[in-house]
């Protein structure tokens, strides 16, 4: 079964999903609630992803990119963002291609069907964990570097995870010599290496998770009081974190309110 029937889909739209279930890829209308500009405290990753981003649209040297670190900070977010604002800006679009973190396998086909297309695709996989041990560890890990199938110039892979080597298994094992640790190790950091660019996202303290609230507030038209402020830093206490996304939350809730 092919997972690209029909190849003018991509005429339709930007954004695409592939469903493992229907082995297809499939076009998906994304609905942008904030822009680029509205994810916060990030500044140089946020400059580094859209130049890496551009200079492939461009036809420039560009890399695959990971990005790694605190969950809620925007990883996924400012990918999809600045797909969106470059094809604003230029008339050879990118296709932004989501796989699910299940559907490695069928990676060796969907760069094989893709590569000969006459569009760039930024193939995107969100918050993705693997055992170094799988077979999905070792052949995105061929993909990325060593395969013929690397060396498609129209696709670019940008992955997120909250690891920073992308791996789950412990790389410190009981009863082991320490060279076999030093190759446990080796293996571990060997996908994540892979990558050109790698970002890290890192917990944002309560001085910034206020001021991002405060922005997220201004621009959905909310006017906060003092004692929803208290109210900002109590609902960051049962999120446990003081990311974007729980400062984005708590607007939402207090939007629902009025």
């Amino acid at each position: 079964m092919k997972i690209l029937k029909n190849k003018n889909i991509f005429k339709e739209n930007d954004f695409f999903l592939l469903l493992p279930n229907l082995m297809e890829i499939v076009s998906w209308k994304h609905e942008f609630e904030i822009n680029f500009d509205d994810i916060l405290f990030v500044e140089d990753q946020k400059k580094k992803l859209f130049e890496n981003i551009k200079r492939f649209s461009t036809n420039l040297h560009s890399h695959n990119c990971f990005l790694w670190g605190a969950r809620g900070m925007g990883k996924s977010s400012l990918i999809k963002y600045a797909v969106k604002r470059i094809n604003n800006e230029i008339s050879s679009k990118i296709k932004f291609v989501e796989i699910f973190n299940h559907s490695l396998k069928y990676l060796p086909e969907l760069i094989y069907f893709l590569k000969d297309l006459n569009y760039k695709f930024l193939i995107f996989i969100d918050d993705i964990t693997l055992d170094n041990s799988q077979n999905e560890f070792k052949l995105f890990k061929s993909i990325l570097d060593g395969s013929l199938l690397s060396n498609s110039q129209n696709v670019k892979f940008y992955v997120t995870s909250n690891l920073r080597h992308l791996s789950i298994k412990d790389p410190i094992e009981e009863n082991v010599d320490d060279i076999t640790k030093k190759d446990n190790y080796s293996n571990i950091v060997s996908l994540s290496d892979r990558f050109g660019i790698r970002l890290g996202f890192f917990e944002n303290n309560k001085e910034n998770y206020l001021k991002i609230v405060e922005h997220y507030a201004e621009i959905n038209g909310v006017s906060l009081k003092k004692e929803q402020i208290s109210m900002a830093l109590e609902w960051s206490l049962e999120k446990g974190n003081f990311s974007g996304r729980t400062a984005y939350q708590f607007i939402q809730s207090l939007k629902k309110l009025r």
